[in-house]
């Protein structure tokens, strides 16, 4: 909804300046830029203007999809954090399940996999962040294939102008001014192919940034969570805790905190 309701006044407004745009100037009187403009369009033009409205489309779409609360919320993290310590794993569990976080969506697949163990919900979080990252990469991807496209369809229209200009003028046998009035025309294709390459590169390494960093954020939410689930070093003597039945059942998945600098061997435990 709020796409359409960005793109539509752009579109209106586009049309609305049709009319402006198909004056022409008389016979030697000097053409305005918006008349160059609409008497350069060739057919690669129509696509370098569809392009631009994709990626103008993309663009917004980016930045309502990928934000921190989207990705890695820290209410959701801390209210996660305090049910694993608390030891309400079905609970967590179920509220990570009800939501479409990148963070929940890492945390939940991991918890599915308690009862293989520590190192089964550890790979299996590092794998669903993989997957969820790349899927967000390849939609800013094409942010990149249509702003590299932008200058070779800019060169195919000025190209196609310039040809019929240069057929035009021998058929007429006009003058040099002709032949320049031809290419200015012709040019407006390379601008225009130009314009689209640095909107679509350069917001491509915005939003690269973006998601790279909240996603690598998100991740180590993740991980630092599942450390409460690694098992206890070889040779340390701790008390049996009660084991996460519901989210797993082999000890191995048991939660526990992380070591602390106290010298009491126990007092890596939760009370």
């Amino acid at each position: 909804m709020r796409l359409h309701a960005t793109l539509l006044p752009l579109a209106f407004a586009f049309l609305a300046a049709l009319p402006v745009f198909g004056q022409t100037s008389a016979p030697g009187q000097r053409q305005s830029l918006l008349e160059i403009f609409w008497r350069g369009i060739e057919l690669p033009t129509y696509f370098i203007i569809a392009g631009s409205f994709v990626v103008i489309a993309l663009i917004i779409e980016h930045f309502l999809a990928v934000r921190r609360v989207s990705i890695v919320p820290a209410a959701q993290i801390n209210e996660a954090r305090q049910q694993i310590e608390a030891r309400r794993f079905r609970e967590c569990l179920d509220g990570l399940r009800g939501s479409s976080t990148y963070f929940a969506q890492v945390m939940s697949t991991a918890l599915q996999h308690a009862r293989h163990g520590f190192d089964a919900m550890h790979a299996a979080a590092l794998e669903k962040s993989g997957e969820l990252s790349s899927r967000m990469f390849r939609k800013a991807e094409y942010l990149n294939i249509i702003g590299n496209l932008g200058p070779l369809l800019g060169l195919l229209g000025t190209v196609w102008g310039m040809i019929r200009a240069f057929g035009e003028l021998g058929a007429a046998g006009g003058a040099g001014g002709d032949l320049a009035k031809g290419i200015s025309e012709a040019l407006v294709n390379t601008f225009g192919g130009l314009a689209l390459a640095i909107l679509g590169i350069g917001f491509y390494g915005v939003c690269r940034n973006r998601i790279d960093s909240l996603t690598v954020a998100a991740t180590v939410e993740s991980l630092d969570l599942l450390e409460y689930f690694r098992p206890a070093p070889a040779g340390v003597s701790n008390d049996p805790i009660s084991e996460p039945t519901d989210v797993g059942r082999t000890r191995t998945a048991q939660p526990r905190r992380p070591s602390t600098s106290s010298s009491d061997p126990n007092a890596a435990r939760p009370r």
